[in-house]
């Protein structure tokens, strides 16, 4: 999002499209600078309808400037394909790009200043913060009034090694609910199978697979804590919450904090090799720094 504003701050008065994936879709909405958005579900390579589409839009459009903040190997062939009779101004890890970024410890980076970088490898040399009040949209069918704490006990159906044990997540609710603390899961809908063979946790509200990323930047800032693993509504959830909220962010060895951690402030990095090492009584320890007593 980081690189997103800043090349909007660059080309002023330019018609800036976006093309992402449908679950980014409301986020993308909320943002004035952004004229169109065209969605791609990352279709398999023989689906050539949705890529004559793809190519058809491209072309019709006219693009000045292209910039591949993916950088993968779908987006580098996006390049091959895209200026093959057109020609851009596109920044991207292609070797024949006009403006590529090939920075050989650019794997080494963290996303932000990895695209940072990129940037300024086509004359963006400043940088610009998000203004993530644009996703704060007031949301009138969340009504907590109780303090409450956000869990996110999931992540990627693919990689279930960045999950912390679910019932250690368990272990977490029982002790807020003796704080009389208010418990909120979130998640996507990879997480309802982590739920199907639990039953029914009291003082828990499940709005896993029920909430947008809007709705994220809405409950985040409302949060007195936010806890859960290493997954893309995390990265929503810190940037929109509270200076003073407590963020705490678990990892394991499969992925780096170093190079993918959310940004934001308050931010609490637990690490082990293997995720289920770290203990349900660190983080009860670190949930007890907070004096809910007072709120």
């Amino acid at each position: 999002m980081y690189a997103i504003f800043s090349i909007s701050q660059y080309f002023k008065g330019y018609h800036i499209s976006i093309l992402t994936e449908s679950k980014y879709e409301d986020i993308f909405n909320k943002l004035p600078f952004i004229k169109d958005i065209r969605i791609d579900n990352r279709k398999k390579i023989y689906s050539f309808i949705h890529y004559l589409g793809l190519i058809n839009w491209f072309y019709k459009e006219s693009f000045e400037w292209v910039f591949d903040l993916q950088t993968s190997k779908r987006t580098k062939l996006y390049f091959l394909i895209f200026t093959l009779f057109r020609k851009c101004n596109w920044n991207g890890i292609s070797k024949n790009c006009s403006h590529p970024h090939l920075n050989l410890e650019r794997k080494y980076l963290h996303t932000v200043e990895r695209q940072k970088q990129q940037l300024k490898c086509a004359g963006l040399h400043e940088s610009r913060k998000p203004d993530w009040n644009l996703f704060k949209k007031v949301n009138k069918k969340f009504k907590y009034s109780k303090p409450y704490v956000i869990l996110v006990p999931g992540g990627s159906k693919h990689r279930e090694n960045k999950r912390w044990c679910y019932d250690n997540f368990l272990l977490i609710v029982s002790h807020l609910r003796k704080k009389n603390i208010q418990v909120l899961f979130i998640g996507g809908s990879d997480e309802k199978k982590i739920l199907k063979n639990y039953k029914k946790k009291k003082g828990v509200i499940n709005l896993i697979g029920k909430t947008n990323f809007t709705d994220l930047a809405y409950l985040s800032d409302k949060a007195s804590m936010i806890i859960g693993n290493d997954t893309g509504p995390m990265h929503i959830l810190v940037a929109c919450s509270n200076k003073k909220t407590k963020k705490i962010i678990l990892f394991g060895e499969a992925s780096d904090p170093n190079l993918c951690a959310p940004i934001g402030e308050n931010v609490k990095i637990i690490r082990k090799k293997n995720i289920n090492d770290i203990k349900p009584k660190l983080i009860i320890d670190l949930i007890n720094e907070n004096n809910y007593s007072k709120l």
